[in-house]
């Protein structure tokens, strides 16, 4: 007979329990890997296109020059590879939040 300030561990011992961590972090790592690839890839389009504008002169690009001034050889995968890590951050930080409101119901 089980009394009644025992503590039941059968669920935390059972491998396939219903944690709600876990399945929630499943969930965040799905949505946040798809958004960081879209971020990344629309930011190195991005700044392939930033770069090539500031190498021709058309737009400035502050803390740039020096890259810009050796030529499009290094401007091009500068601009592209500042592209991808910024356009990931953002990707990643959309997503934690639209999963957070999405998991509240606000947008239902």
């Amino acid at each position: 007979m089980k009394e009644k300030n025992m503590i039941n561990f059968k669920a935390h011992s059972d491998i396939n329990s219903n944690n709600y961590e876990k399945n929630f972090l499943k969930r965040t790592y799905y949505h946040i890997k798809d958004s960081a690839f879209v971020g990344g890839l629309n930011g190195s389009l991005s700044g392939a296109l930033a770069a090539i504008l500031a190498n021709y002169g058309y737009i400035a690009l502050p803390g740039f020059g020096p890259i810009v001034a050796i030529g499009i050889s290094l401007t091009l995968p500068a601009g592209i590879i500042i592209g991808v890590a910024i356009g990931s951050i953002i990707g990643v930080i959309i997503s934690i939040v639209f999963n957070f409101l999405n998991n509240f119901n606000i947008f239902q």
